[in-house]
């Protein structure tokens, strides 16, 4: 079991190392390339031809997983579990684990700086910060991971699982109707956020025992 373990953490952290590497590399050849571009403003054009209804969903998801609406709902999240655990170091790496990725994603915009989208001119709701990758959509997995790892253990975690992906995904499709982020930038965000999540989770002390 312990052999097993160790290659588990292994493993995660050769595949995090490897997609640390290659992010950056996607992202400047995404930055580079006219016809991707073009590509993906032209599937941005038609998701803002959605109705009404769906627009007002991706604003809600705007406010609600920007800085503040993350951070805030982090926050509750973090309060259920200390009641819940009475913990503070369960707490703790559980928190590093979920939040930990933001900090590699605000490192690759400010060092590809890709472009927003030609679609996000002029919107209520752009960012001031690069196109990618997608800090919305990384947020959205912050909370889909603190809540995974808040009921693992319990017959909760199937469900938990299950709506963190469906949360992630909703993030993730409500950027590309608002035509702020290019499609490139929210799925790098749905990859290589959990893996990093699940690779620190790994390399961090066990809580478990």
């Amino acid at each position: 079991m312990r052999m097993m373990m160790k290659r588990g953490r292994a493993l995660a952290l050769a595949l995090a190392v490897l997609l640390c590497v290659m992010v950056p590399v996607e992202g400047f050849w995404l930055r580079g390339s006219a016809a991707m571009t073009a590509r993906e403003t032209a599937v941005l054009e038609t998701l803002g031809t959605l109705p009404g209804p769906v627009h007002a969903y991706a604003v809600a998801c705007a406010a609600l997983f920007s800085f503040g609406g993350c951070v805030a709902i982090v926050a509750l999240l973090a309060v259920v579990e200390y009641v819940r655990t009475r913990s503070w170091r369960r707490l703790l790496v559980e928190l590093v684990a979920a939040a930990g990725p933001i900090l590699y994603v605000t490192g690759v915009k400010w060092l590809v700086v890709r472009p927003r989208p030609a679609t996000s001119v002029g919107s209520a709701y752009l960012p001031s910060d690069p196109s990618f990758p997608s800090g919305h959509t990384a947020a959205a997995v912050i909370v889909a991971v603190m809540l995974v790892l808040m009921t693992r253990g319990t017959r909760w975690r199937l469900v938990a699982v299950v709506a963190g992906v469906a949360l992630v995904l909703a993030v993730a499709f409500s950027r590309l109707v608002l035509g702020v982020h290019f499609p490139t930038d929210v799925t790098t965000s749905m990859i290589v956020c959990p893996v990093l999540s699940y690779a620190l989770w790994q390399l961090l002390p066990s809580v478990d025992d």
